[in-house]
């Protein structure tokens, strides 16, 4: 499997193209990706389930907080055919395998035609999921995720483009990380908290330290779609 060195604002720009276009970010957590949209001329709409994840979107884009709707997935809070594009990026697998399937065709629905489905996800390789897998294995649900998207033809989709990246993901602290992906999936807290020492003692042996921060690779699959 060959790897090109890359980040998400990179392959969302090539495969996006988001200026001018109306783009709707599923599971967009704490908005950082809408934001970015919107700083390259996208019109940006966020949708998330988690009630913290929507407090902390809308605190940091104050004047668009109509931005980011309440919803899941399989049940996207728009209507038909009102979108140019879709972007599922690290989403998908946290989406009930049962589910997955409407997820995709919940995307299908909101897009207009000919419209682009981006779908991002993390791949089990590498230190960083070695340190998060302490806490919540994703390793069968990553690969229910792509199952889904090897049937998303015969839901309408017709496959564009598919590529692998790595990415550098820079954090300054275990607790600061832990934060992180206990907010991501709520229901990962009382592991924490029966692990968190282990899980910062993973995290210091085997994060990389670069100016002052703690580094691990990140290692991604990018799927494109168009709606057929």
């Amino acid at each position: 499997m060959q790897f090109e060195r890359s980040n998400r604002d990179e392959m969302v720009n090539r495969f996006v193209a988001p200026e001018g276009r109306r783009v709707v970010d599923v599971g967009c957590g704490s908005g950082e990706l809408v934001r970015w949209l919107r700083s390259q001329g996208a019109d940006g709409i966020g949708v998330e389930c988690g009630e913290e994840m929507l407090r902390l979107a809308r605190e940091a884009d104050p004047t668009h907080p109509e931005a980011y709707l309440e919803g899941v997935g399989q049940d996207l809070p728009l209507p038909d055919a009102s979108a140019d594009a879709v972007t599922m990026s690290f989403s998908l697998h946290h989406v009930p395998r049962e589910a997955m399937l409407d997820a995709l065709r919940e995307a299908r629905r909101v897009l207009r035609p000919g419209g682009t489905l981006y779908v991002a996800e993390p791949l089990c390789l590498g230190a960083g999921h070695e340190v998060v897998s302490l806490i919540d294995d994703e390793t069968e649900v990553r690969a229910h995720a792509q199952e889904a998207l090897d049937r998303a033809p015969s839901l309408g989709f017709e496959p564009v483009d598919e590529t692998n990246y790595t990415t550098r993901m820079l954090l300054d602290s275990a607790e600061g990380f832990a934060k992180r992906i206990v907010g991501i999936d709520p229901r990962r807290a009382a592991r924490m908290a029966e692990r968190r020492d282990e899980f910062i003692e993973r995290f210091e042996r085997l994060a990389e330290r670069v100016d002052g921060k703690f580094a691990f690779d990140q290692y991604v699959r990018v799927r494109v779609l168009k709606k057929a």
